[in-house]
């Protein structure tokens, strides 16, 4: 016989919104539901106006906090609903490639409003696109970008006279194209002897060379991107490439991918990369 044993105390869920007991094995009350969604909803209308109309967010600060003083939204579901907001309004920022002054205050008006940690709210890297549109705006201006990141440790490349770091990325993965040779459509034939130790196989070389190539995983490492030619460094393998040596270039959601110029250069894939910021940096250097 099958008996099931129920502790009341661990089965009564508690609502993640008001903390109060739920139910039987529930985690949150309907009514608590529809009111966080209520008032998520309407700061969400606060900020994205503030934003769109470059108002300044401490002057929407007592309604907000009226809407917060609720407690539907808290901890997890403050941070996550300031960080959506951020990548919006970033987005938004970016349409024409650019990001001005005022953005710019903005979105730091906003971080400082939210009390949001800085490495929470920019889980989705809104902060580094901001700071990446101003390096691109100081190069489209003819201005040598400064530089943006530190490292720990030793700086893993050694850069030329007058060249400057722009951007540092890691944990890139870096592919290869290769060949591999085949000979298909071979036929069996028969052997002929013709001298001691040789053998002519008749038919044995009619078959058709196929060549195929795939990209294939190298190692992964750090990518550096100067004022005049991108790095790589792996511990499987190390390059450089002059911007000007580039003679195509290819963005994609996950990487880029790099022809250079010489007869035996073959394509090369960094998967990891800031897609949009590489080709337009690369692009405006070249």
């Amino acid at each position: 016989m099958l008996t099931t044993n129920l502790n009341l105390e661990t089965d009564m869920g508690e609502c993640k919104f008001c903390h109060k007991d739920a139910g039987f094995l529930r985690k949150e009350h309907e009514q608590c539901r529809q009111q966080y969604e209520n008032d998520c909803a309407q700061i969400r209308r606060i900020i994205e106006a503030c934003f769109a109309s470059k108002i300044d967010f401490y002057t929407k600060a007592q309604e907000v906090n009226a809407i917060m003083s609720r407690g539907m939204i808290q901890g997890q579901g403050k941070d996550s609903l300031y960080t959506q907001l951020l990548d919006n309004a970033v987005e938004s920022y970016l349409n024409d490639g650019i990001i001005s002054d005022q953005e710019y205050r903005m979105v730091a008006r906003f971080i400082q409003f939210s009390g949001v940690p800085q490495s929470t709210i920019n889980a989705n890297h809104a902060l580094d696109k901001v700071v990446q549109a101003q390096v691109l705006g100081e190069i489209v201006n003819g201005k040598i970008p400064a530089q943006r990141f530190s490292v720990s440790g030793g700086f893993p490349f050694m850069l030329e006279k007058n060249e400057t770091p722009i951007w540092l990325f890691r944990n890139i993965t870096l592919h290869e194209q290769k060949t591999i040779r085949q000979t298909v459509g071979r036929h069996s034939g028969f052997n002929i002897r013709v001298a001691k130790g040789i053998y002519y196989r008749t038919g044995g070389f009619k078959g058709t060379p196929v060549e195929t190539t795939s990209m294939q995983k190298i190692g992964v490492g750090v990518v550096c991107l100067t004022t005049k030619q991108i790095y790589f460094s792996s511990p499987e393998k190390s390059f450089k490439i002059p911007y000007n040596k580039i003679i195509a270039i290819n963005s994609y959601s996950n990487g880029i991918d790099i022809q250079k110029d010489g007869n035996n250069a073959k394509p090369i894939f960094l998967e990891g990369v800031d897609s949009w910021f590489c080709y337009n940096v690369i692009a405006n250097l070249k």
